[in-house]
């Protein structure tokens, strides 16, 4: 089973901490501790693009948590309080829109008073004079997290593409066969019917040519029928197999992760870095589990399968 990700971000004084906490859960999560210290030496230096590595973090990463920990005393409403550094803030306001507030907690010491602007995140705290406070809190956020869900709908590059996808031509063809009581091909009605998916192990910079080639691997006829609603008619690949109809389908659309992803990182776009290809099969594993929650929602789970290339 794959570890899912986890991101842990902290101020440079309490990395110790941070890694109490990954030893807390390093036996459930890949964790990765943010070194602190690039905000510190580099916050301000020209040729140091620390807000390209949080965002390309924030995108590769399926939870987080940041450590809110006594680091500055601020005045607030002519008040002071103590508050966490400010980068520590940045970073949770950043991976809770990235993340959303079911997969991003604030573990914070219990001495620090929050403004009520915090209300609705997962707040965890601790008090660090006493360990066994921290250990609880962080199998609370432990919790949160392994009982979320795969299946959030989110509006991640992927998520949204499968959605326009499922709407737009997955919907149309279950409706016709569904209305029609199968389909009619060459003067025979095929009672059975059904649509595979087939999607690619990885995005290559070519998403075209790429379902060029794997197109061809496949013996198919193209049909086409008119949807009501629908400007032009659906056009799709067809094969036959054990009196079954079986529409092949290639989801070109998932062109867009590349290009929204190149957009959001376009110097690792350049280069495919790790890290870019990192991103890119999250987004992929992303759009097959949105558009699988989408048709078990919508019904129509049994006439689909979605496969991956390696599953042919």
């Amino acid at each position: 089973m794959i570890k899912k990700k986890l991101f842990i971000g902290s101020s440079s004084e309490e990395l110790k901490l941070a890694e109490q906490v990954k030893k807390i859960l390093e036996n459930d999560f890949e964790i990765t501790i943010w070194n602190d210290n690039v905000w510190d030496t580099a916050i301000f230096k020209i040729n140091q693009n620390f807000l390209a590595d949080l965002l390309k973090a924030s995108l590769q990463f399926d939870f987080g948590i940041l450590l809110g920990t006594i680091d500055d005393k601020v005045m607030f409403r002519g008040e002071e309080m103590l508050q966490p550094r400010d980068n520590v803030l940045f970073e949770l306001g950043l991976f809770t829109g990235r993340l959303g507030t079911s997969k991003c907690a604030f573990l914070i010491d219990k001495e620090i008073k929050l403004p009520s602007d915090f209300i609705g995140l997962t707040l965890a705290r601790f008090d660090k004079k006493d360990p066994t406070t921290l250990i609880s809190a962080v199998n609370q956020i432990s919790d949160l997290f392994k009982n979320s869900s795969d299946d959030e709908i989110n509006f991640f590059p992927s998520a949204t593409l499968a959605s326009v996808y499922y709407e737009n031509l997955i919907i149309p063809i279950c409706r016709y066969i569904i209305e029609n009581d199968g389909y009619t091909k060459d003067g025979k009605h095929y009672k059975k019917c059904r649509i595979n998916i087939i999607i690619p192990d990885r995005i290559n910079q070519d998403v075209n040519l790429q379902f060029e080639k794997l197109k061809a691997t496949f013996t198919t006829e193209n049909v086409s029928f008119k949807y009501s609603g629908r400007p032009r008619q659906i056009s799709i690949d067809t094969q036959i197999k054990n009196e079954t109809l079986e529409f092949i389908e290639f989801p070109t659309i998932i062109t867009g992760i590349n290009h929204a992803i190149s957009n959001l990182l376009p110097n690792d776009f350049n280069r495919q870095s790790p890290d870019y290809n990192t991103i890119l099969d999250r987004e992929l594993r992303r759009f097959i589990t949105t558009l699988k929650l989408l048709l078990i929602k919508g019904g129509f789970d049994e006439m689909v399968n979605v496969k991956r290339e390696s599953e042919l």
